[in-house]
C-alpha cells in the first residue's frame, strides 16, 4: 500500500506529460496539412516550383492541377515549351537539356539584374529536374497589381490574336516565335519569303513582297515592317495588294494623260496649289519659246508670267502692275471662276489663254494659237461686209426669208421702203412683211400667194399703185428652204394691165 501511494506522484506527472504532448501535437497538426504536397501555402508555391523532365518530356510539375481557367501552362508539354515560357525572363536556357551526370545542377539568373529568381536544371534519375526560384514574395499590393498586369497582357494577347494584318514575333535566330491567325494563312514558302525579305531588306528594298497562288496565279503584295531588336522583334505583314493595284491605275492613268498633253497642239500649264509649275506639255515649250530648263525648275507662277513678258508672248498692257493685280485677284477667288483672254502680240500672232481654277488651289492655263481663226473670222467678216455694201449699192429691195419666213438678210432699199431697222430686221417675221407689203404695193394674189409658205411655186408678178410707184414683186428659192425676195422698180411704159 505504501509502494502504491510512493508511485502515485509520478504516475501524475507521467499523466501531465502525455496530455501535454497530446494537446502539443493537435495544435501542430494543421501546420502538417499545409506542408503536405499540394497543400502548400500561396506564399510557398509563389517561392519555388518544380518541373519533372523525362526525355524532354514534362512529366510533372507542382504549380497546381492542369488545364485550370487561366493555367499559364497550358500547351507545355516539352522543354522547347517551357523554354519558350521562359524566355521573355531568362534568355540564356540551352535550347535541349544536356546531358549531365547525377547531382550536377546548373544555375541561370534572370536578364533583369533587378530581378532574384534564378532557374535551376539538376540532374536526376532518368531525367532533368527544372527549379524556378523567386525569393520576392510578393505582397498583396504587388500581388493584385500582377494580376492586373497580367490581364491587360491577355487583352493585348487577344487584341494581336484577333488582329486583321498578320502579326508574329522573331527571336534571336530570325525564326518565329508567335504568330496571330491571319499570319496563320501564309504557307510554309510564303513565310520564308516574308522572314528572309524581312531579315535582308537590302535584298528586297522597301517596295511590298509579291506572292503568287502556285494554283490560281494570283499575285498578292504584301508589305512588311520590322519592329525591335534581339529577341523582341516584331514583324508586321500588310496586304496592300489593293493599293498597289491602284497605283498601277494611276501610273497608268497618269501615262496615258501625259502620251495625250504630249500630242495636244494646245500648251498645257499646271500649277498646283502652291502655285508652282507641277506639269507641261511639249506645245507649251513651242508657243511660248521659254526654255525646258526654266520649266523643269519648277517656277511659281508670277515668275511664269514674267519671263513670258520678257520674250514677248505677253501682250504689253498700259499698266502692268494693275494687270499682274488682276492675275493675282484671278487666283485668289478662283472658286469656280474662269479666266480667258485672247493675247495679240506684236509679232503678228495671237494666242488664247484660259485659265481654269481647281477647288484644291491649283490652277491649269491653256495657251491656244488662234491666230488662223483670228484671220479666217477677219476675213470672213470682211467678205460680208462687202457683199451687203454691194447690195446695198443696187436699186432692187432684195430680201432673205428663212424656211420660217423670218427676214434673215436685206440691203438698204428694202430697209428703206419697208422701214426696217439694222437691229431689229431678224425679229421681222413673214407676216409683217406681207401686212406692210399690201399696203406699199398691193397685189392681193401675190401677197397671199407669197403668205402660204414653202412649197409654193417660184411668184413673179407687177404689184403697187401711182402713189407708191410699181414694183414687179419676185420669189426665188434657195437652198436650205431659204427664200430670196426682190422688188424691182418698173417704168409707167413698160407697165403691164393688171
Amino acid at each position: 500500500m505504501q509502494g502504491i501511494l510512493l508511485g502515485m506522484p509520478v504516475a501524475v506527472v507521467l499523466s501531465g506529460l502525455m496530455a501535454g504532448l497530446v494537446i502539443w501535437a493537435l495544435a501542430r497538426w494543421p501546420l502538417w496539412l499545409r506542408r503536405r504536397p499540394g497543400a502548400r501555402s500561396r506564399a510557398g508555391r509563389g517561392a519555388t516550383n518544380f518541373f519533372l523532365f523525362r526525355d524532354g518530356l514534362l512529366i510533372d510539375h507542382d504549380t497546381g492541377p492542369p488545364d485550370r481557367p487561366g493555367d499559364p501552362l497550358t500547351g507545355v508539354t516539352e522543354w522547347p515549351d517551357l523554354r519558350a515560357w521562359l524566355d521573355p525572363r531568362f534568355p540564356g536556357l540551352p535550347a535541349d537539356l544536356p546531358p549531365m551526370s547525377r547531382g550536377q545542377v546548373t544555375t541561370h539568373k534572370a536578364q533583369d539584374p533587378a530581378d532574384p529568381a534564378v532557374i535551376t536544371i539538376a540532374a536526376i534519375r532518368q531525367g532533368h529536374r527544372i527549379t524556378l526560384i523567386d525569393p520576392a514574395l510578393p505582397s498583396p499590393a504587388d500581388w493584385h497589381d500582377a494580376l492586373t498586369r497580367l490581364a491587360a497582357k491577355r487583352l493585348l494577347r487577344r487584341a494581336a490574336e484577333t488582329a486583321p494584318i498578320a502579326i508574329c514575333t522573331l527571336d534571336r535566330d530570325g525564326n518565329i516565335a508567335w504568330r496571330n491567325a491571319v499570319f496563320q494563312e501564309f504557307s510554309d514558302a510564303e513565310e520564308s519569303r516574308l522572314l528572309h525579305a524581312a531579315s535582308h531588306p537590302a535584298d528586297t528594298g522597301t517596295a511590298p513582297v509579291t506572292l503568287t497562288d502556285p494554283d490560281t496565279g494570283r499575285a498578292r503584295h504584301i508589305a512588311l515592317t520590322l519592329t525591335g531588336t534581339g529577341d523582341q522583334r516584331i514583324l508586321y505583314a500588310a496586304d496592300v495588294t489593293d493599293l498597289v493595284n491602284t497605283d498601277a491605275m494611276r501610273s497608268s492613268f497618269i501615262q496615258t494623260l501625259t502620251k495625250t498633253f504630249a500630242d495636244l497642239a494646245t500648251g498645257l500649264a499646271v500649277f498646283d496649289r502652291g502655285q508652282r509649275l507641277a506639269l507641261f506639255n511639249p506645245a507649251l515649250v513651242d508657243l511660248t519659246d521659254l526654255p525646258i530648263e526654266f520649266l523643269s525648275a519648277r517656277p511659281g507662277l508670277l515668275d511664269f508670267f514674267d519671263r513670258l513678258r520678257d520674250r514677248q508672248v505677253l501682250p504689253e498692257p498700259k499698266n502692268y502692275a494693275s494687270w499682274r493685280a488682276q492675275i493675282n485677284e484671278m487666283i485668289e477667288t478662283a472658286a469656280g471662276g474662269l479666266y480667258s483672254e485672247a493675247w495679240s502680240l506684236t509679232c503678228g500672232l495671237t494666242y488664247r489663254v484660259t485659265g481654269r481654277p481647281h477647288p484644291d488651289g491649283a490652277i491649269a492655263f491653256l495657251f491656244e494659237d488662234i491666230t488662223d481663226e483670228i484671220s479666217l473670222t477677219r476675213r470672213t467678216r470682211s467678205q460680208l461686209e462687202i457683199r451687203q455694201a454691194v447690195l446695198d449699192r443696187l436699186d432692187d429691195a432684195i430680201a432673205v426669208l428663212g424656211p420660217d419666213g423670218t427676214l434673215i438678210l436685206c440691203n438698204q432699199p428694202f430697209r428703206d421702203r419697208f422701214a426696217v431697222a439694222d437691229d431689229t430686221f431678224t425679229e421681222t417675221t413673214l407676216a409683217e412683211l406681207v401686212q406692210k407689203g399690201r399696203t406699199l404695193y398691193p397685189n392681193d394674189t401675190l401677197w397671199a400667194d407669197l403668205l402660204a409658205g414653202p412649197g409654193h411655186p417660184p411668184l413673179t408678178g407687177p404689184a403697187g399703185n401711182a402713189t407708191t410707184g410699181h414694183v414687179r414683186l419676185r420669189t426665188s428659192p434657195l437652198t436650205g428652204g431659204f427664200t430670196m425676195l426682190s422688188l424691182s422698180p418698173m417704168h409707167e411704159a413698160g407697165l403691164p394691165a393688171l
